[in-house]
């Protein structure tokens, strides 16, 4: 089986919303409507992946100190996103009404889960939601990156910045699950409640934003803007079915996936703060 390398490296960029508009990626607005509501999962998700893998840390111990230096990288990544995408989600906070409703909802949700699940369950649920982050990654660096034309440089940055971290740390979560549990069926199972439970979510809040928007004249398209719109959405749908089926096949290791080039330019094309 031919593996990669995996190198994780952590970073911390600054990014300037002053000139930010509400429509940020024009090419594909149903995307950018999207990754908005993902944007406003993070500070509560990804203090929920830190813990669960601190938890699996101590369940551990010493029996896989190969896992102790990714973990610790890990949390380093997913700490630094929250916090950068707190400053974001403060943006859409101002511009949208609606939005604090939204946060508390599933800040309540991701401390039940820690409060009443397993380990076990837990670490399913992060490493379904990690997998989730490595196709993103391969949607937006490959499979529909005309997204990105004349899209906010900011928050492209933002989440070009996120999503090739994501894809850096992809075998992170995965390898701990398998070394705590390793069970497929509850691999298979708890990807699709995060899905669910995430998509959920996301659809509430992309939709809430979208529609003020609209409402207040914001999101004017022309009938060739929006058949070009709807002709990215179907190729991003379709490429994201064949990868997520890819990604849940018994033998799928995240290890397997070469490093994307696309992501690794655009990190060094980054200004760091």
């Amino acid at each position: 089986m031919n593996v990669a390398q995996i190198e994780i490296t952590l970073r911390r960029p600054s990014f300037d919303y002053a000139s930010t508009p509400r429509n940020w990626m024009p090419a594909n607005p149903t995307f950018g409507y999207q990754l908005n509501g993902g944007s406003l999962t993070l500070p509560y998700l990804e203090p929920y992946l830190i813990r669960v893998m601190r938890q699996a840390l101590d369940f551990l111990g010493d029996r896989r100190p190969d896992l102790h230096e990714d973990i610790r990288l890990f949390n380093g990544q997913e700490a630094n996103h929250f916090r950068t995408h707190s400053r974001y989600n403060a943006l859409l906070r101002q511009r949208y009404d609606g939005i604090e409703e939204l946060e508390h909802e599933i800040e309540t949700d991701f401390a039940r889960m820690l409060r009443e699940e397993s380990l076990e369950w837990n670490l399913g649920y992060s490493a379904g939601f990690e997998t989730t982050g490595m196709v993103m990654s391969q949607l937006f660096f490959q499979d529909v990156a005309e997204s990105l034309e004349g899209a906010d440089p900011a928050v492209e940055g933002l989440w070009g910045w996120h999503l090739a971290e994501e894809y850096e740390h992809r075998c992170v979560a995965f390898d701990v699950f398998q070394a705590v549990c390793g069970n497929y069926r509850e691999r298979l199972r708890l990807f699709f409640f995060q899905a669910n439970h995430l998509r959920s979510f996301g659809a509430k809040a992309s939709n809430l934003m979208r529609a003020q928007d609209e409402a207040a004249g914001r999101l004017l398209v022309t009938p060739e803007e929006r058949a070009a719109h709807q002709r990215i959405e179907h190729k991003q749908m379709r490429c994201a079915k064949r990868r997520i089926a890819l990604a849940l096949l018994p033998w799928h290791n995240p290890r397997r996936h070469a490093p994307l080039s696309s992501a690794d330019v655009f990190l060094t094309q980054l200004e760091w703060g």
